[in-house]
């Protein structure tokens, strides 16, 4: 039997669990801005929670986690499994792995420093869940290099997709040339290899929803 007293004390969790997150996030992200870190827009990181929690991944890869604002909404909706993050940028690893760590004490977590495309065929686990947000002219080495390490049914998920709608554009600049290219390039090898069900979403920057069907 719930008691009108038992729903305000949940009412009361729901209450301070959603402000204090809140604060937390809205945090994060001035201390990115001030940092000049580049981050997931927050719709970005409620659709990989809610991609978490509707897939309940037993490992998770994350590919470029930064300072660790993406890995809070992979990490949060984790339940028995594994979370591993790999980046290139040492001193934003280990934030983020304290970060991470601190607030989610009990998960089980592992940050690898060094290139994905390196490191990716050593890795020993296989993932059902894959977020890539790293290097963007590198996108399609990553996800080639991932087809031993993956199963049928697992989600990768790629941020920065649209690119500032500069993948649309006919007239790209000498600056933004490779990462154009290899987001097209992307793109063009989870839709037509015969692999992957992909959509496209307007989310954040553009996100691109892939699910594994098998070699």
């Amino acid at each position: 039997m719930i008691t009108k007293n038992m729903k305000k004390l949940e009412m009361a969790q729901i209450k301070e669990t959603y402000f204090s997150e809140k604060i937390l996030l809205s945090n994060f992200r001035k201390d990115a801005a001030a940092k000049k870190i580049p981050i997931i827009d927050e719709t970005a990181g409620r659709f990989l929670e809610g991609a978490c929690l509707i897939k309940n991944p037993e490992n998770i890869l994350e590919i470029g986690c930064g300072s660790g604002y993406s890995s809070y909404f992979l990490v949060k909706g984790l339940e028995n499994g594994s979370y591993t993050a790999i980046d290139l940028n040492g001193e934003r690893l280990k934030s983020a792995e304290i970060f991470i760590k601190s607030k989610f004490p009990d998960k089980n977590c592992i940050f690898l420093y060094g290139n994905a495309i390196n490191m990716i065929s050593s890795l020993k686990l296989r993932y059902d869940l894959v977020f890539i947000d790293a290097a963007k002219y590198e996108y399609t080495a990553y996800i080639k290099r991932l087809m031993s390490k993956i199963k049928k049914g697992s989600i990768i998920i790629a941020d920065n997709i649209f690119y500032k709608d500069k993948i649309f554009s006919t007239a790209v600049t000498k600056h933004n040339y490779r990462s154009v290219m290899g987001i097209r390039d992307y793109i063009n090898f989870v839709t037509s290899s015969g692999c992957f069900k992909t959509i496209f979403l307007d989310v954040g920057d553009g996100l691109s929803v892939s699910t594994f069907l098998g070699n």
